[in-house]
């Protein structure tokens, strides 16, 4: 089948020495994605027994007591139940609510008391406090959805990529990538020069700790959701040092603030190192990643091998979500107790993510098998997994992926181009 390229290369002689390139080339895709619709969820919620609310349930206690002994006194007040135990966070009951509620309205028209006006104000505000503890007991986790419907969307797209290259007189070597959506007003694109010591890079580029542990091979035309890729905190970093020597690459990179989505305060880096070499025949891989990012910090490794047609990539990354931070209460006030709302406990649990693909070429065709499941402290797992085909058809691609994102089915049909 005749083949045309549409690549065009423009080689300009600066001097004997030095020299620059421009290429041109473009890829293209059309296809289909079908996506299985969501079952409908109910309405739930859960009891959130933090340790701030304990805190304050403890207090409720102690306000119920102050509140009989310094604002009634002696004085009996009709109806008013004030001394059922409350125990833990299970006891607070629809009585306990409306115990309070009259509560505050027998303190409100009880002038014989001997209370003061104001004093029976602060009781009023302390007792509203009480009654938020109690509503902040039980937190609403899911809001009711109806059922999601299934879709089927057409997937189209066309990209022009530029890219150049060139030599100085002194043997460094220096180059740029971009799209045509780029601009020279846009931080879109990179650019880099390399020599002896290195290459240093600016713009768009993937984490250092990305660029050396990388992620499991794909499925589909257009990627299928794109499952088979790890959440790389460092993924918008602007700067970065590489380099590689008999077998081993280093790469760090950093985000110099340029905008509102960059880190101001904390950490702001991540580096990765790879050794691969030849074992047995194989090509084997392994890389080690870390980022921080403000007080959030993420671990990575990869180990690959590939042998003929077959290639096997594992993939586990763990991201720290910061310190626990414990819920409180505040004791203050002139009449011996006001309340504060708790502030929630947060666990900030780890997340740890695992991943294996599988892929093996045979001649035109490719078949391709990827999982990966996220496991946080307390949530459900989540698992995704998808298996594919690739056929070349010569400058042009045929590639189909059906993936499971967790109980989601997806499937990605259509063919891409080369240019």
């Amino acid at each position: 089948m005749k083949h045309t390229l549409l690549a065009t290369t423009a080689l300009v002689a600066i001097s004997s020495a030095a020299s620059a390139e421009i290429t041109i080339s473009g890829t293209a895709r059309v296809g289909l994605v079908t996506t299985e619709g969501a079952a409908a969820v109910k309405a739930d919620s859960v009891m959130g027994a933090t340790k701030g609310h304990d805190a304050l349930l403890n207090l409720l206690d102690a306000v119920k007591t102050y509140k009989a002994s310094n604002f009634l006194g002696t004085k009996a007040v009709s109806g008013v139940a004030i001394d059922a135990d409350i125990g833990d966070i299970a006891a607070v009951s629809a009585a306990e609510v409306s115990n309070i509620a009259a509560l505050r309205a027998a303190i409100a028209r009880e002038a014989g008391t001997g209370v003061s006006v104001a004093g029976r104000a602060a009781a009023v505000i302390d007792l509203a406090s009480v009654d938020a503890i109690i509503a902040a007991t039980n937190a609403t986790t899911n809001a009711e959805t109806a059922k999601a419907s299934d879709t089927t969307v057409g997937k189209n797209r066309v990209r022009i990529s530029f890219a150049g290259s060139g030599t100085t007189d002194g043997g460094l070597t220096y180059g740029f990538s971009a799209r045509a959506d780029h601009s020279n007003t846009s931080t879109g694109g990179s650019q880099y020069i390399s020599g002896a010591f290195g290459k240093i890079s600016m713009g768009d580029l993937n984490g250092g700790d990305e660029q050396m542990v990388g992620n499991l091979s794909g499925v589909g035309s257009s990627g299928a959701g794109s499952h088979q890729e790890f959440a790389y905190q460092s993924a918008s970093h602007n700067i970065g040092y590489s380099v590689s020597m008999a077998g081993v690459s280093l790469a760090a990179t950093t985000d110099l603030v340029r905008g509102a989505d960059a880190t101001k305060t904390g950490s702001n880096t991540a580096y990765g190192v790879k050794w691969s070499g030849d074992m047995g025949g194989a090509t084997v891989g392994f890389a080690y990643g870390k980022s921080k990012i403000g007080n959030v910090s993420e671990d990575s490794m990869s180990a690959s091998v590939s042998m003929g047609g077959l290639s096997i990539t594992a993939v586990s990354h763990t991201n720290d979500n910061g310190p626990a931070t414990t819920g409180s209460a505040e004791v203050t006030g002139s009449h011996g107790v006001a309340y504060k709302a708790a502030v929630a406990d947060a666990a900030n649990s780890d997340t740890d993510t695992t991943g294996l693909s599988i892929s093996y070429a045979m001649d035109a065709m490719s078949v391709t098998a990827f999982t990966r499941t996220e496991a946080t402290t307390g949530v459900a797992d989540k698992d995704y997994s998808g298996v594919g085909f690739t056929y070349n058809l010569g400058g042009a691609t045929l590639k189909a992926g059906f993936v499971d994102s967790n109980d989601i089915s997806i499937m990605d049909f259509g063919v891409n181009f080369s240019f």
